[in-house]
């Protein structure tokens, strides 16, 4: 398990965007610790925004006090999806996660409505 926490740990700083279209939402938020404990990915964000008018696209970004996130590895698959991005998703759910690398994809935290930073 270590080896897989320190290959999660390149994602911290940067950022993970969880979407599901079925259910309607889309949040984005910057890393503050990523790891596997007890069977799933778990991630504590610095700061979360749920993306509003998804879908199709977000027409604007609002800060979510929802800080914690968690997805069960058996029922998500990952697959490396190139330029050092991470991709989990699960049929099940519905659910797609992709974590971005400190300098990879970011949404600027001072376009997201109401967030104090």
């Amino acid at each position: 398990m270590f080896a897989i926490n320190e290959m999660l740990s390149k994602y911290v700083g940067g950022q993970a965007e969880i979407q599901n279209t079925n259910e309607g939402y889309m949040f984005r938020g910057e890393i503050k610790t990523i790891a596997i404990e007890e069977n799933e990915v778990r991630i504590k964000f610095a700061w979360f925004a749920r993306g509003e008018g998804f879908p199709p696209l977000p027409k604007k970004w609002v800060n979510n006090d929802r800080l914690d996130y968690a997805a069960d590895l058996q029922i998500y698959n990952f697959s490396d999806i190139g330029n050092n991005r991470l991709c989990f998703e699960s049929a099940i759910v519905g659910e797609m996660v992709i974590l971005y690398p400190l300098g990879g994809s970011r949404l600027d935290p001072a376009k997201v409505e109401g967030l104090i930073i």
